[in-house]
This record gives structure tokens, C-alpha cells and sequence, in this order.
């Protein structure tokens, strides 16, 4: 498979826990950091999974579980929050030295988030109720994905527009990407082999 884990994946800054009503991040800041990977479901689609060991200043207890006195563990079976994607792909004909392109269209992605991310099921991606509660929802922008190795490694590069969210709790805190996130973000990925990593940018203004 010429094409591993390059869809566009994120999730927001959460903001101080002290406040509920934090102001939204500026244009350009950054505001997580994500690791991941795909399933791939044909040669052509795929699910794409990331989880955050980044999230604004957020301790890592608070993106993680693990022992009750010990050090979170930071992987995707531990994450309380995940983002999940469905996409697929075009392949488009080479660009010189850019010997596989691939155009992923526009599509959508939902943050799950629970507190018991022991209880989720990978065994069947299409069943996703032992997930989490889908907090926040978005469309995905189309992006073009480039590799000067046949689509072995290589940058990508998409926005994602925040289109619903709700307020939910976090250990007796409150959050609402609406009152952060207004307007989305733009991810700046890195995909090698299988696995997958980046940051995520505050947008500004309507897109």
C-alpha cells in the first residue's frame, strides 16, 4: 500500500481547567500535538485515529489514564480523547521528484471523549458507541498529499471547520470547543510508514 495514515487529524486547545469560559486560541497559535495512524478499510479508504499527548497546557493526567499513583500512560488505549476520520483517496499522476500524489477530498471527523478508555472496543471500527460521547464535530477539508518515496513518507497538510460541539465535563470541569475553537484549525502532519505525527494551528475568521 502506496499511501499510510495522511489524513488530516486534530483536536483543540481545552483551555485552563480553572475557567469555563476561556478565550479562544489566536490565529496561528498552536495548540495540540498529535500521534496516530489508519486502518485501512480498501485501497482506497481508510479510518484515521490520532490521540493528543499536547493539549494546550493541559497536564497529562488529563489526557491519559494509567495507575492511580503512577505516570499516565500515553497511547491511544489510555487517550481519553481521540479523533477519528473517514476518508479516502485519489491518486493523481506524479509531480517530477513528487513521484506518488494523492488528493484526499473533503470529509468529516469527531473528537470522542470518555474518561474510561478501557471500556473501547477496536475489534469492529464501524461500531463506535464504546468510544466516548462524540463532543465536537468537523469538516474536513480536501488536502494534497506528497512523497518523494512512493507514498512511503511525506507532509500534509489540511484545515478541519469546527460545525457543532456541546459543553461536557472532564473530572468536574467544563468545556465547549465552541467557546475555544470558533472557527477550527489547520494540522501540519508528517506520515512515515504507518504511524503519524503533528501539530495543530488556531484559524481565524470564517472559512
Amino acid at each position: 500500500m502506496k499511501f499510510a495514515t495522511v489524513v488530516l487529524l486534530g483536536i483543540l486547545l481545552l483551555g485552563s481547567c480553572a475557567s469555563l469560559n476561556a478565550q479562544a486560541a489566536g490565529s496561528s497559535q498552536v495548540v495540540m500535538a498529535f500521534l496516530g495512524g489508519s486502518v485501512f478499510t480498501s485501497d482506497t479508504t481508510a479510518i484515521c485515529m490520532s490521540y493528543y499527548p499536547v493539549i494546550g497546557d493541559l497536564p497529562l493526567n488529563l489526557l491519559f489514564s494509567g495507575p492511580m499513583f503512577g505516570t499516565p500512560v500515553v497511547d491511544k488505549e489510555h487517550a481519553y480523547f481521540i479523533w477519528v476520520s473517514d476518508f479516502s483517496m485519489q491518486e493523481l499522476p506524479p509531480n517530477k521528484d513528487f513521484n506518488y500524489v494523492a488528493l484526499i477530498p473533503q470529509g468529516e471527523a469527531t473528537i470522542y471523549f470518555t474518561t474510561r478508555p478501557d471500556l473501547r472496543d477496536w475489534s469492529d471500527w464501524s461500531k463506535r458507541s464504546t468510544w466516548g460521547e462524540p463532543v465536537a464535530k468537523f469538516t474536513r477539508k480536501a488536502g494534497i498529499f506528497f512523497s518523494a518515496d512512493g507514498g512511503n513518507s511525506g507532509p500534509f497538510t489540511s484545515t478541519a471547520i469546527l460545525t457543532s460541539s456541546h459543553t461536557f465535563a472532564i473530572f468536574g470541569k467544563s468545556f465547549n470547543f465552541a467557546d475555544l475553537i470558533p472557527h477550527g484549525m489547520t494540522c501540519f502532519e508528517t506520515g512515515v510508514g504507518e504511524a503519524e505525527a503533528g501539530t495543530c494551528t488556531a484559524i481565524g475568521g470564517a472559512q
